[in-house]
């Protein structure tokens, strides 16, 4: 019983916000098949930004609002790909070279300056994104025409300084990614597994000490649990239609993979234990010998890259962009995510990052078809996605304190015991 209440108690957020998904999608009413290949579009180019925040706060820096100026870095790299009329494997390598120099260079930056504000980081990053915005606006709206020779009849403005509010995207990087190659997700579902099983089996066959083969009773739950779930949605007639009608960009699934992948390596590398040392005591890891502000440094730049590879997997997928204003809900709806994924200001991971994407995504696909059934006005509906996107984050900030608050309680008990 104790466990249970433990287990509630650390997965509160993630409970409350699942409880709400069903609420709205009980209130909703909308098609399943709809849902769901609708969710699998929003979670394939919104999975890439989410996990760019989990280096940072492992660093002990906090929400990392400053992603804002990486995904700018995949915009102005698009714009160039696309007045080059580059497409097709040359555009998206292009695309993401630009994208990654200059996330790069706005990272380190960013970096240093994180290291003069130490403490408060989270503040630091909005200021920054506000300001790199503005350096984004000067350079887009003015400079390139004037002081930068520019001229592009698809893309400038008809007085030919500045580039037009929205973008289009060439026919051979829209959907660059998502397009190349698709399967059903009952495929990859199976596909899935198949990678599970044989990662489970490797696992027991590897556990030596007693340690590890107390453990292999919780392996073979879990892969036992997923298979049933899986048989089971494959045969129940209303799952098995959606999930045989869905399909998934497959290149897309990957590219999201290898950056999860890439995360999760990091963080068990000596770099990573660096980045936890310095997260979990800044002034013992200076003790240690640990070089903070270069430690710092490059968690800032790892986010930035992440921010600006999200941002250019997410612009594929739409296919056309608003110039000027395509960034600017960028940290909000990211970071809303993963502290929905049961994360906080210095605790996260790639399952949080995933779980995250899913359940703030699904609410805000079915919030607005909710609000418009209770209040009967489609206005009303639509302000519901402002509720979500800006209250997720207060809410799930005070389930956190109460959290943090009811385990300090108990430890100062402890303590006085």
């Amino acid at each position: 019983m104790n466990q249970i209440k433990k287990w509630i108690s650390e997965n509160i957020v993630v409970l409350f916000f699942c409880m709400l998904c069903i609420a709205a999608y009980t209130i909703a009413g909308q098609n399943p098949y709809v849902v769901a290949s609708d969710l699998i579009n929003r979670v394939m180019r919104n999975s890439i930004m989410v996990l760019a925040l989990i280096i940072p706060i492992l660093t002990g820096m906090g929400l990392n609002f400053g992603i804002v100026v990486g995904a700018m870095s995949a915009q102005a790299a698009l714009i160039f790909v696309t007045h080059w009329r580059l497409t097709g494997v040359a555009g998206i390598a292009a695309a993401l070279v630009m994208c990654t120099a200059v996330s790069v260079l706005c990272g380190y930056l960013l970096g240093r300056l994180f290291n003069r504000t130490r403490g408060q980081e989270m503040i630091t990053g909005m200021i920054a994104g506000y300001f790199g915005q503005g350096i984004y606006l000067l350079i887009f709206l003015v400079l390139l025409g004037t002081v930068i020779p520019f001229w592009d009849d698809q893309l400038s403005i008809s007085t030919g300084i500045g580039v037009k509010d929205t973008l289009n995207l060439q026919e051979g990087m829209k959907g660059a990614l998502d397009a190349a190659y698709k399967l059903p997700l009952s495929t990859v579902c199976i596909i899935g597994f198949a990678i599970f099983t044989v990662y489970t089996g490797y696992r027991l066959w590897k556990a030596g000490d007693e340690e590890q083969k107390a453990g292999r009773r919780g392996r073979i739950v879990r892969w036992a649990g997923l298979g049933i779930l899986l048989a089971a949605l494959l045969v129940i007639p209303v799952t098995s239609a959606v999930i045989r009608r869905c399909s998934i960009p497959v290149i897309t699934l990957i590219f999201i993979l290898l950056v999860s992948l890439l995360c999760q390596f990091v963080m068990n590398t000596k770099l990573g234990q660096d980045f936890r040392s310095v997260g979990n005591d800044i002034h013992i890891a200076e003790s240690a010998g640990i070089n903070v502000n270069r430690i710092r440094i490059i968690a800032t730049i790892f986010s930035t890259v992440l921010a600006s590879w999200g941002q250019f997997a997410f612009l594929q997928n739409m296919g056309t962009f608003s110039t000027y204003t395509a960034q600017q809900n960028v940290g909000t709806f990211s970071i809303a995510a993963l502290l929905v994924g049961g994360a906080s200001i210095d605790r996260a991971n790639v399952k949080q990052a995933f779980i995250g994407v899913v359940l703030f995504q699904l609410l805000f696909l079915l919030a607005p078809a909710a609000g418009t059934k209770i209040f009967n006005d489609s206005q009303v509906g639509e302000y519901f996605r402002t509720i979500i996107s800006n209250g997720v984050i207060a809410v799930a900030l005070v389930l956190h304190a109460m959290h943090k608050a009811q385990e300090n309680a108990k430890a100062a008990a402890e303590a006085e015991v």
